[in-house]
């Protein structure tokens, strides 16, 4: 059994596990991340750790940021309850639906920055679960939560051009109509006028002398 040690000011988050392959941490067993202020820690295996990874460090982009984010994790929740202070809600043994456990932990900005940190260092450690990532950027973690609708968009627009193309190989295909003959008009030249001369004047038959 090896473990890990990340320690803060004001919080302190400690991983267990196996090493595979030289030194690295690679099968987690567990993970206790305990406050000063606070005197029940966070416990729970590799699920709950990506959860508080993922909440924890979307959370402090959108402060950093000023914008607000809904985080759809069903383990852990971060709210804002005032402007230095915020609520962070955890479910403890989640695996045993009879026995849920509620905890609830108040963190001043101070606290909250120290969680962050802890696992900001547990994340960059290539010694210990190489594959559990800290998002870095609001962007990161919703194109991760967005990822199952837009597989299933994805894989719905797949099906409707299928059925589309199925519907439209058994219509048949219209024959073209013939177009009708143009008639082309034709335009008759003016018949030519004939021109009579002019009939001489009467002239008188007898002579004026």
């Amino acid at each position: 059994m090896t473990q890990r040690i990340y320690s803060l000011p004001s919080c302190t988050l400690l991983i267990d596990g196996i090493t595979t392959g030289g030194d690295v941490l690679s099968i987690l067993s567990g993970f206790n991340c305990r406050f000063n202020h606070h005197p029940e820690p966070i416990v729970g295996g590799l699920d709950l750790l990506n959860a508080l990874v993922k909440v924890v460090g979307t959370y402090a982009q959108a402060l950093a940021s000023k914008s607000t984010l809904t985080i759809p994790e069903e383990q852990v929740s971060l709210e804002l309850q005032a402007k230095h202070l915020h609520l962070l809600s955890v479910s403890n043994n989640q695996a045993d639906a009879s026995n849920p456990q509620k905890l609830q932990i108040k963190l001043n900005t101070v606290q909250l920055f120290d969680l962050m940190e802890s696992l900001d260092r547990l994340c960059c450690d290539p010694m210990t679960l190489p594959e559990v990532k800290l998002v870095t950027h609001i962007t990161d973690y919703r194109s991760q939560s967005q990822l199952n609708s837009q597989a299933f968009s994805a894989i719905a627009g797949v099906v409707s051009l299928a059925i589309a193309a199925t519907v439209l190989y058994f219509i048949p295909i219209p024959k073209p109509q013939p177009k009708p003959a143009q008639v082309v008009p034709v335009q008759t030249q003016p018949l030519p006028k004939i021109s009579t001369p002019p009939s001489p004047s009467p002239t008188s038959s007898g002579d004026p002398n």
